[in-house]
């Protein structure tokens, strides 16, 4: 039998973590992962202890961005990183230490996003950030040290989404459920439709499933994939069997609740807490966390007429857009004018004016050619900018935020118009916010601005 707890000592683990005995009381204090080298399990407490197995061992590592739990673990190889989960900081475990390795920022683009690995590289699904909820898929690049949104296919997209449901089944992410934009409810949302989506992973292409019941789906932070199935832990454990379409319901054997965890093989490997709001680290499995045996019932429910609208309507969509697109190719060889702007190329991660690549951008211009790539000709507000120039790991004045703000756009519109030949004035427009009068709204680079 599983060994049933494995108590970690010195300062009593897991619920007092300094010399004065100070009580932890959240677990969100806590990051769990496994070391893809040795195999063992590391918990990080407090961003100042260190746990290896049963060992307390010295918390060597170089400056990050926030707290270490805002981190997500990722296996690569014998390798294992850290990837905040708001998109940004890189961070590696290596020989009992951290480093970071990213040149990228705490961009606050993707939090809570559907993290995964494919062909030895990192990726991340939707997420919320900066007022707005996403349904891009972004790579890091281990070379440049930075993310790269990739380029999907498919004739629907999912719905944006954050806090979502996942499970990666050989070459295919399958992706449902989470919360969605809800203009009557900013910046809660609401529950995004009741499908289930697809991505095939070798060409990034996404496709409708299936409708499925959303009341059968738990508020549940704690999923488990083991093997083609997901486990959702709530007071009792759901499967999904993605397999047979079904959803199985168990009663949750023991007291404990399941808060972090990993999984080996068929072991799961976790922090759970007691009644008594003690934590505890052990070993597990699926079978021995399942208990009596309460319904089962279908989940995944075939829609047809969903199916229509995605594909044949898809289909005759594409078939416009065809015909539409070689119209306007054939206008656009006698009438169209070069693009005189500023052109990202995402293939060579470069930007380019007159087909020339520009390298005098400083890092925080850079900043913020980047973050307007994700609203090109939008207004943003000061503040979305402000966050851009923001030192998570230091404190600062907010004139001293403002400072580099203003720094960088200022250099950004002086360079744009040397390239250009458009004025300075003309590369800003400004307008007063329209929920609040009193601040003020930016559009950068208007027209001038494109990514290919």
């Amino acid at each position: 039998m599983i060994k049933r707890f494995i108590h970690l000592s010195l300062l009593t683990l897991l619920f007092s973590y300094t010399s004065q005995g100070q009580k932890l009381k959240r677990y969100d204090d806590l990051l769990l992962f496994k070391d893809a080298q040795s195999q063992q399990p590391i918990i990080i407490i407090n961003d100042s202890l260190v746990y290896k197995g049963k060992q307390l061992i010295p918390f060597k590592h170089t400056e990050y961005p926030d707290k270490i739990s805002e981190y997500l673990p990722f296996e690569i190889g014998k390798k294992t990183y850290l990837v905040h989960q708001a998109c940004g900081p890189v961070l590696e475990f290596r020989n009992d230490s951290i480093v970071r390795i990213d040149n990228s920022f705490l961009q606050k683009n993707q939090y809570y996003p559907v993290p995964f690995t494919y062909n030895n590289e990192i990726y991340l699904f939707g997420g919320y950030g900066l007022f707005t909820y996403k349904n891009i898929i972004t790579r890091y690049d281990f070379k440049s040290g930075e993310w790269n949104q990739v380029q999907t296919r498919g004739t629907a997209l999912p719905e944006p989404r954050t806090i979502a449901y996942s499970l990666l089944n050989g070459n295919t992410l399958y992706v449902f459920g989470g919360v969605t934009t809800d203009d009557a409810h900013v910046p809660r949302g609401k529950k995004v439709q009741p499908l289930l989506w697809k991505l095939y992973l070798p060409t990034m292409t996404w496709s409708y499933v299936s409708r499925y019941n959303p009341n059968l789906l738990t508020d549940s932070d704690i999923k488990i994939q083991y093997k083609d199935k997901l486990y959702l832990v709530e007071g009792f454990i759901t499967e999904l069997d993605f397999t047979h379409k079904t959803a199985n319901k168990f009663s949750f054997k023991g007291y404990e609740a399941l808060k972090k965890h990993f999984m080996i093989g068929d072991t799961i490997y976790g922090i759970f807490s007691s009644s008594e709001n003690k934590f505890y680290f052990k070993k597990t499995t699926i079978a021995d966390l399942k208990g009596k045996f309460i319904s089962a019932t279908t989940f995944f429910e075939q829609d047809t007429t969903a199916d229509f609208d995605y594909t044949t309507t898809g289909l005759i969509v594409l078939v416009l857009v065809v015909l539409l697109s070689i119209s306007y190719k054939k206008r656009t060889v006698l009438f169209s004018k070069p693009f005189k702007g500023i052109v990202y190329d995402s293939q060579k991660e470069v930007f380019l004016h007159n087909r020339k690549t520009i390298t005098h951008f400083e890092e925080n211009e850079k900043k913020v050619l980047y973050f307007l790539l994700n609203h090109i000709d939008q207004f943003v507000s000061l503040n979305q900018l402000n966050e851009l120039f923001e030192n998570p790991t230091q404190p600062e004045t907010l004139s001293a935020i403002i400072k580099r703000r203003e720094q960088a756009i200022n250099g950004l519109l002086n360079k744009v118009s040397k390239l250009t030949g458009v004025a300075e004035e003309e590369l800003l427009l400004e307008r007063k916010n329209l929920e609040d009068k009193r601040l003020k709204d930016l559009l950068l680079l208007p027209q001038l601005l494109k990514k290919v």
